[in-house]
């Protein structure tokens, strides 16, 4: 990662790491945000390691600061982590495939 990527990358684990506080996001923002990351990644063609390093660096964020300040849920977050990297990498593959169906669907009625 090159040195703007990953000011990103730390900002944006931080803000993503702060809003998983507010109760009603937790869950919406933990399992659809890294999905449409990826998808947005894989779409743009982006590398996967930019959005994974976001996800990984939230969800380690978000286990410290669960554990100073409530002392619990550490394996919980610890597996989340792992589970958002992964919807990071689905997210890519679906990001990737939607793309190929459209730049082939653009490609064939260009023909015509």
């Amino acid at each position: 990662m090159r040195g703007r990527t990953g000011v990103v990358v730390v900002v944006a684990g931080i803000a993503i790491a702060a809003l998983a506080w507010i109760d009603p996001l937790f869950f919406p923002l933990a399992l659809l945000g890294p999905l449409l990351t990826g998808a947005v990644l894989g779409y743009r063609g982006i590398p996967f390691l930019a959005g994974a390093a976001t996800w990984a660096l939230a969800g380690i964020l978000m286990l410290l600061s669960d554990w100073v300040i409530n002392n619990e849920d550490q394996v919980f977050h610890l597996v989340l982590t792992v589970i958002m990297v992964g919807l990071v990498a689905l997210g890519v593959a679906i990001g990737k495939g939607v793309g190929r169906l459209t730049s082939n669907r653009s490609t064939r009625t260009s023909i015509r």
